[in-house]
This record gives structure tokens, C-alpha cells and sequence, in this order.
């Protein structure tokens, strides 16, 4: 009897336990479908981090060397030496070709005779007379008188003689040419010892000088065109080709050698018009990069903006924006394709999110924070984009919770569900 009534009391409490479980589940159930409901669309949020961020914009373009030229040669003759090589490296004043030299030794020595001559000419006229050239100058005079009178003495003769009709008149006329002469001779000699007797005038020593200053000028000349028989670099760098070959016979002015510099070497690259603005801002950053398709993988060479172009191709629609880098190691050679990574603009310590926080909305930009499980729309403005990042400015404190993930669709004052913390 105990037995059974103990095994009605558990089917009772089973049966009693069915009804009200049933009931409590469903409560149970009806509570978890609507707290789902309430906790909305799952997002992955972030806090605002403090980075320097740099916008930059890629174009491409060509190597130049920094300088080049050509040495020439600066007289004509025959190239008898040719020391150098293409690909050879060469210092300014380094010798690239020799050309024979005779004809502008003459010329020196010439020259340094004149100069010789004119100086003791000069010192003679400040010096004076000496005695003994006065005495030889008398003596001049006086065989000069007696040659006259031998002359005169003749005239008369061939004259009679001519009057007589035994002599051709052409015996008269040497007669009287050697009178003449004999009279040009004597007032030579007479005048040269007056101007010995009375010394040099000042315009005369004045003659004297400029004759040597002339002369001087002349040992000058003839010294350059010496030098010029060696032709040499006029700035220091590489060779690139050499023009001529020995034993050629070369006119003045014929390039014996090209040389161009590259320790620095820039890059003349075009930029879309649309970007003039950017690059004529002050925000715009001198330090660039350049990367050679030549040299894959290696890291990016740094240079600086030289030059930026005043005007705008109409045909292309850019400008020139010119970048110098350093080359001292030769690796980068002109003529190479490179890509320059300008930096139009930077911010330092920008509050920043990554990119894919921001919504576009009806022309507003947004971001969604996360308060206490629901989202607040923030209108901000963007600043500047770089590496995946976006800087913003608004009303945003730097440890709000910022949807970066699951924000397209969401909708100022929802309900939303974080399964991250980035």
C-alpha cells in the first residue's frame, strides 16, 4: 500500500513538472529569441589611434645625369694620343687626348723672341744714349757726308757725259737715284744721332711700352694654343663614348669625348594637371622616394623635389616636376625608368581610423560609435588618407568604440552586437 502510494506521488510530481516545464520553456525561449533581436547586426569596432600619417600620389619617369659635356678640341692637328676609355672615370682637368704640338712651340718660341726684343728696345729709350753710340752715330754722319759728296761729284760727271751724248740716259738716272739715296742716307744718320744726343722722348718710351705689352699679349696666346694641344675633362665623371680615334686629324671644335656626371642624378617627371595645387602647397614635402624598375626589391632611394614646372603642357595636360637623389655609389645610371613617391601631404599625431570606418552618406562623412550597445552616427571631416588609415576631426574622443567592420546598414540609435575588439 506505501509502496504504491509512493508511485503515485512521483507521477503526479512528473506530471506536474511536465505542465509547468513546457510553459517555462517556452517563456525561456521567447526570451532568448528577443534579446537576439535586441542585440542587432554583429560589427567589429576600434578605438581611434594617433599615427603621422603621409598622402602620397606614384608617377613615373626618366634618369638624367646631373651634368654632362663634351671635351673638344680647341685647335686643329693630328690626335697622337688618346689615354682613355668609355666607362672610364676622370677628374676635371684629367687628360683625354694630346695633339701634336709643333706648330704651337714655333709659335711660342717666336713669340718669346719678340717679347726679347721689344723689352731691350724699352730699356735702351729709359736708358739713354751711350757715349760709344753717340761716337758711332757721328761716325755715321760723317761717312754719310763723304758719301754724298762722292754722289754729287758723280752726278755732275754723268751729267756732262749725258750732255755730250756719250752715255744712255739710264746712266744719268742710276746717278741721280744714287744722289737721292745718299741724301736719304745722310739725313738718317743726322737724325739718329740728334735723337741720341737728345735722348727718347716720352712718346717714344710710351711707343716702347705698349710694343712690349703687345708682345707680352702674343707669349700669351701662343702659350694657350701650347696648352690646347692637350684636351682635357671639363668636369669630373664618366666617360660615355669616345669620338674619335688616335692618328685622326681633327678640325677645332670636333668632340674628342662625351663625360657626364652622375654622383647626382635627377628625374624629370610629368604630373597631372589636376595635382598642381597639391604641389604648389606649402604642405608638400621636398623628401620624395624613387624606386628603378632596374633594381626590384631593393629599397626606395631617397631625393628632393629641385625644380616644379611654371606651366602646363596643353598636350598632355601636366607639368614637370623635377627630383634630385644622390648617386655616389653609380648604381643609378641615366636613362632609367623610375617611379617617384611624392608626399603631397602629412599630419602628425592625426586621430586617425582605418579607412573602412568612414560612411558616405547623402554627401556626409560618418563614423559609428558604440554606446552602451547602440550606435551614434558622427558627422566628421576627413583629413589625411594614407596606408589604410584616414584621419578624422569631429567630435571624437580618442577611446570611443568606432564601427570599422558591419557599418554599412547601420542606422543612427541601433542596436548592434560587438564580436571584436581590434
Amino acid at each position: 500500500m506505501r509502496r504504491r502510494t509512493k508511485v503515485l506521488l512521483l507521477f503526479a510530481v512528473g506530471a506536474l513538472a511536465v505542465f509547468v516545464g513546457i510553459p517555462v520553456l517556452q517563456i525561456v525561449r521567447t526570451s532568448l529569441e528577443e534579446e537576439e533581436v535586441v542585440e542587432g547586426p554583429p560589427v567589429h569596432v576600434a578605438e581611434p589611434q594617433l599615427r603621422t600619417l603621409r598622402e602620397t600620389v606614384r608617377y613615373s619617369g626618366t634618369l638624367i645625369a646631373d651634368q654632362s659635356a663634351a671635351a673638344i678640341a680647341r685647335l686643329s692637328g693630328e690626335v697622337l694620343e688618346i689615354p682613355v676609355s668609355a666607362n672610364d672615370t676622370v677628374e676635371a682637368g684629367d687628360v683625354i687626348a694630346r695633339i701634336e704640338d709643333d706648330s704651337a712651340r714655333l709659335e711660342l718660341e717666336q713669340a718669346r723672341a719678340n717679347l726679347e726684343t721689344r723689352e731691350s728696345q724699352l730699356r735702351a729709350a729709359r736708358r739713354g744714349p751711350r757715349e760709344e753710340e753717340v761716337e758711332n752715330a757721328r761716325a755715321d754722319v760723317e761717312q754719310a757726308e763723304e758719301e754724298i759728296k762722292t754722289a754729287e761729284s758723280d752726278l755732275e760727271r754723268t751729267r756732262r757725259l749725258y750732255d755730250a751724248g756719250t752715255i744712255p740716259r739710264s746712266r744719268l738716272e742710276e746717278a741721280e737715284n744714287a744722289f737721292r739715296r745718299a741724301q736719304t742716307e745722310l739725313n738718317n744718320a743726322r737724325r739718329s744721332l740728334r735723337m741720341l744726343e737728345q735722348g727718347a722722348t716720352e712718346e717714344e718710351i710710351e711707343q716702347a711700352e705698349s710694343a712690349v705689352r703687345a708682345a707680352e699679349r702674343q707669349v700669351e696666346l701662343a702659350e694657350l694654343q701650347l696648352r690646347y694641344t692637350v684636351v682635357r675633362a671639363p668636369v669630373a665623371g664618366r666617360i660615355t663614348s669616345v669620338e674619335v680615334e688616335e692618328g685622326t686629324t681633327v678640325e677645332r671644335g670636333t668632340p674628342i669625348a662625351m663625360i657626364v656626371s652622375d654622383d647626382l642624378v635627377r628625374a624629370r617627371i610629368r604630373v597631372p594637371e589636376r595635382r598642381y595645387s597639391a604641389f604648389t602647397s606649402p604642405e608638400l614635402l621636398s623628401e620624395t622616394l624613387l624606386n628603378a624598375a632596374a633594381y626590384p626589391g631593393i629599397d626606395p632611394r631617397t631625393a628632393h623635389i629641385t625644380r616644379i614646372g611654371s606651366s602646363i603642357d596643353p598636350g598632355s595636360r601636366t607639368f614637370e616636376v623635377e627630383v634630385t637623389a644622390d648617386n655616389s655609389d653609380g648604381a643609378l645610371r641615366p636613362g632609367m625608368y623610375v617611379e617617384a613617391t611624392f608626399a603631397v601631404r602629412e599630419s602628425a599625431d592625426a586621430l586617425s581610423v582605418p579607412d573602412s570606418a568612414v560612411v558616405n552618406r547623402a554627401g556626409r562623412r560618418l563614423v559609428f560609435v558604440v554606446d552602451n550597445d547602440r550606435v551614434r552616427e558622427v558627422e566628421i571631416e576627413r583629413g589625411v588618407r594614407a596606408d589604410g588609415f584616414t584621419e578624422i576631426r569631429g567630435e571624437i574622443d580618442d577611446d570611443s568604440e568606432i564601427v570599422v567592420e558591419g557599418n554599412a546598414f547601420l542606422e543612427n540609435d541601433q542596436y548592434v552586437r560587438i564580436v571584436e575588439r581590434r
